[in-house]
């Protein structure tokens, strides 16, 4: 985490664009209402500032809470609407759509977005 903060550093010092982020970060910036790049820019100093100095008072912070607070940041960035709407349009997208959801979320990105598609590969030839 503390290698992440110095790349945005490196990034806004060198003038490279800042193009990737964290669910979490994309979670508490989207809860924060912000809209342009300086955001990014006082959040990695907050960042910076937090790990810098803050980082001992949650040494002994037991990892299931720690886990609950990026839940709980993240929870608003899935869409279930959206799900639902593919499973009134298209019941074969939905079994691909939670194919995808859950393979990220048990086992990784790789392996959802291949569950995806082998299922959409799958379903289509069956159709």
């Amino acid at each position: 985490m503390h290698m992440d903060s110095m790349l945005i550093f490196h990034r806004l010092w060198t003038n490279l664009l800042l193009t990737t982020g964290s669910f979490s970060r994309s979670a508490v910036n989207y809860m924060a209402g912000c809209e342009t790049a300086v955001s990014n820019i006082v959040m990695s100093v907050v960042v910076f500032l937090t790990l810098q100095f803050l980082t001992p008072l949650f040494e002994y912070t037991p990892n299931a809470i720690l886990a609950t607070i990026i839940i709980s940041a993240v929870i608003n960035l899935v869409d279930y609407k959206a799900a639902i709407l593919i499973w009134k349009i298209d019941k074969f997208d939905f079994v691909a759509c939670m194919g995808a959801f859950f393979g990220v979320v048990f086992a990784s990105v790789e392996i959802g977005l291949l569950i995806a598609v082998s299922t959409e590969t799958k379903l289509s030839y069956a159709a």
